[in-house]
């Protein structure tokens, strides 16, 4: 499809794809429903950032597990992809490489994976659910990473299995299957036979709806019980073993609509605790074990959405069980690419929850340590990219991927500085769907925290920009609003609370036009040391400069006309006169399908007095709808060059700084599917600035720079759905540059952490 097709194909995706202090897509995409993913592997050779690996399988993988499949000592992983009935096994070769995956044929319907032993012979098989007919086929590995053909076993009609574990249920020394039967509520156990194959089902009245099941020594007598999570009764069914025998179940209350449970020592008492995911209240529940059958009563560990997966694992090596949770939207509709971590504290309790990304539609959880360095990692299963992806651990409880931190509803724009004197980088976040900014404290070790009270801003906030504007040593900040003519000023302090000052006029009185500003720039440009502003108003096709007096107030600005639907404009000294000159988009708008104007970049030279020179606009040529805009100097020649970002064509134009302030026509530089903002920093520290790209598809793309032109190939690194802002900043301190998106799609603001 041609360009402006696929640009109105994303209309609604991004609603109010606003600007902010890297993104501008604005009014070009406006929207379908968030959730579909097209990001690429993320398994650089160079890991600049702590990213996620991800390893493609053929088709929708919907669980995961890990086994060493091929006896060398290294876990191995299987992922069952319901859309193709099929298995895939990707063999480890070490550390983060696999081989590429192999597929099994399975029944219809898969719905649920297990690994264990099925025949005795010390090798872990494969087993899954199939749903729609009622069965369980089991695929006998033959110990060097194949497997068998699948072998059928029935279960009893209208079972329709959803969960499924294997286990000595009967103590006779052989393996069993026992399944959770959420058509019939019940669970069945078919036990294993000395020939490796499994007799008919028994069944077991269970609760209403059971969706998960464990068989294990849940009561700390040494023999193999079995529990059933039942979703539509919102209770646990603990069926004792009694000899070789099952007893009637037991319930276990829990909380609403519980999805999985998972079982370990939690407190350190040598009893089996439960840790329960309840997709109905949104929390967890905790039962500790008293032995004998018997559990306290529930504890209620609060998560905010609706946990599915669960996995437990000593994820920081203390000594003490943690947890790990798939979270889901808060509808219980679908996957919100996020996985919880708690860190256990031995007492049964568990500290406050840390947020990574797992993958847009992850639905599959597994622990494990697939480097064996020690430290548990985290597997999910991704739907949406036909993937399986690896979160390592680092053994104090954080794993390698994007760091997830709660927003606001529909965060649009945002800008970065210390607001609170403590001398570490905030981040002030502008959401849509609030109509306010929530400051985003930061506490130095890459970690942010909203503060309680968002600031009410009196419309839909559209772009920020901070400086000092009153000279107090506190950065104030300037917000554009959507349908105002005012921009809103708020004075900021050394306490990180901010207070209204005087409207600044976007547009010069008398102007029949709203300015939309999706962009705004502080920068001196008359060269009196305060900083000035320039608005970019989409709305009225010009942009305008309003001098800063230095006490909080601005002089009524002064515009420039004839610049169609600029989403950004930005300051830089092109002609190297020691004044800042002004770089702008311009482009047709897609609203307005009289609007003929071809894209463009547009200069105009500075003055020095505040001024700048309307006969010297220069307009050049760029790609279609430009939606972003970087000035810095990639191509190392010393001068300006300016980068724009074009969502329709997968890529960037680069307009080479010439003499005189000139800019060359831009140039395409591939960097994949739907990059809406552009930064320009040197992200390698080889005194080069490279590019980095943020694609609405929830990755990033580096290219590094390595002078005249020459660019590495594209690296790319997952960040959160719908990622449409982002910074590059040291937000740990380490002195490494740090990766900040705000994703629209779950209202969050992602950290990837830099390291070399």
């Amino acid at each position: 499809m041609n360009q402006e097709t696929r640009l109105r194909s994303f209309r609604g995706r991004f609603s109010v794809l606003t600007a902010g202090a890297a993104c501008l897509a604005a009014a070009l995409l406006t929207g379908c429903p968030t959730g579909t993913a097209y990001g690429p592997l993320s398994n650089s050779d160079l890991r600049l950032f702590q990213s996620r690996y991800v390893y493609g399988v053929s088709g929708e993988a919907t669980d995961v597990a890990a086994a060493d499949f091929n006896g060398d000592n290294i876990p191995d992983l299987a992922a069952i992809n319901n859309d193709q009935q099929n298995v895939s096994v990707l063999l480890s070769e070490g550390a983060t490489k696999y081989v590429k995956a192999k597929d099994y044929d399975l029944g219809d319907t898969p719905s649920a994976l297990a690994v264990g032993d099925t025949n005795g012979d010390g090798r872990p098989d494969i087993l899954v659910c199939n749903e729609t007919f009622g069965q369980v086929t089991v695929l006998t590995s033959r110990g060097d990473g194949e497997f068998n053909e699948p072998a059928l076993w029935e279960l009893p009609a209208g079972a329709t299995p959803r969960g499924l574990a294997v286990a000595d249920v009967n103590g006779d020394g052989l393996p069993d299957i026992v399944t959770a039967n959420a058509g019939l509520n019940s669970v069945s156990v078919l036990l294993g036979t000395a020939e490796g194959g499994f007799e008919a089902a028994r069944s077991f009245p269970a609760g209403t709806g059971p969706r998960w099941v464990i068989a294990a020594d849940l009561t700390g007598d040494g023999q193999t019980d079995v529990l059933s999570v039942n979703r539509d009764s919102n209770d646990l069914s603990l069926f004792m073993r009694s000899g070789a025998n099952l007893n009637n179940a037991v319930s276990l209350r829990c909380g609403l609509a519980p999805r999985m449970a998972a079982a370990g020592d939690l407190n350190g008492d040598g009893l089996p605790d439960l840790v329960v995911s309840n997709t109905g209240t949104n929390d967890l529940s905790v039962l500790l074990g008293q032995g004998g059958g018997a559990f306290a009563a529930e504890r209620r560990v609060a998560l905010g959405k609706p946990p599915t997966r669960l996995s437990l694992g000593d994820f920081d090596r203390d000594g003490r069980l943690d947890a790990a949770a798939l979270l889901f939207d808060s509808a219980d509709t679908g996957s919100l690419g996020v996985v919880a971590v708690l860190l256990g504290d031995g007492a049964g309790g568990f500290a406050a929850p840390l947020f990574f990304g797992s993958g847009w539609q992850s639905f599959g959880l597994c622990a494990a340590d697939m480097d064996l360095d020690g430290a548990p990692d985290l597997v999910t299963a991704d739907t949406s990219m036909k993937a399986v992806a690896l979160l390592r651990g680092r053994g104090d409880g954080t794993f390698e991927s994007d760091r997830r931190f709660a927003t606001g509803v529909v965060p649009s724009a945002g800008v970065t500085g210390d607001f609170n004197g403590d001398g570490h980088t905030d981040v002030l976040v502008a959401n849509a769907g609030g109509g306010s900014l929530v400051f985003m404290a930061g506490d130095g070790a890459g970690r942010f925290t909203a503060q309680p009270a968002p600031v009410p801003v009196g419309g839909i906030p559209i772009a920020l920009a901070a400086a000092d504007l009153n000279d107090d040593d506190a950065p104030d900040v300037v917000v554009s609003l959507k349908g105002q003519k005012t921009a809103l000023l708020l004075l900021g302090s050394e306490t990180g609370q901010f207070v209204a000052g005087p409207a600044v006029n976007l547009l010069p009185d008398g102007s029949a036009y709203l300015p939309i500003s999706y962009s705004l720039t502080l920068g001196d440009v008359n060269n009196d040391g305060r900083p000035d502003l320039l608005s970019a108003n989409s709305g009225a096709d010009s942009v305008s400069v309003a001098l800063g007096r230095g006490d909080g107030t601005f002089a009524a600005p002064a515009e420039m006309r004839n610049i169609s639907y600029p989403l950004r404009a930005g300051l830089a000294d092109l002609d190297r006169d020691g004044t800042p000159d002004i770089i702008a988009t311009s482009s047709r708008d897609p609203e307005q399908s009289s609007d003929q104007a071809e894209p463009r970049i547009v200069r105009l030279l500075g003055i020095g007095d505040g001024t700048f020179n309307t006969e010297s606009m220069l307009r050049v040529a760029t790609g279609s709808y430009p939606a972003d805009l970087a000035l810095g100097d990639p191509n190392g020649d010393g001068r300006t060059d300016a980068v724009t970002a074009h969502p329709g064509s997968d890529g960037v134009y680069i307009a080479a700084g010439a003499q005189g302030g000139r800019l060359a026509k831009g140039e395409k530089l591939g960097v994949g599917d739907l990059p809406v903002a552009v930064l320009l920093p040197d992200v390698n520290a080889d005194g080069k600035a490279d590019i980095l790209t943020t694609h609405a598809a929830g990755y990033a793309v580096v290219r590094i720079s390595r002078g005249a032109g020459r660019y590495d190939a594209s690296r790319h690194f997952l960040t959160g759905d719908t990622a449409l802002v982002s910074f590059y900043q040291d937000v740990n301190g380490d002195q490494i540059p740090d990766f900040i998106t705000l994703n629209r799609g779950t209202s969050d603001l992602s950290v990837l952490l830099g390291q070399r």
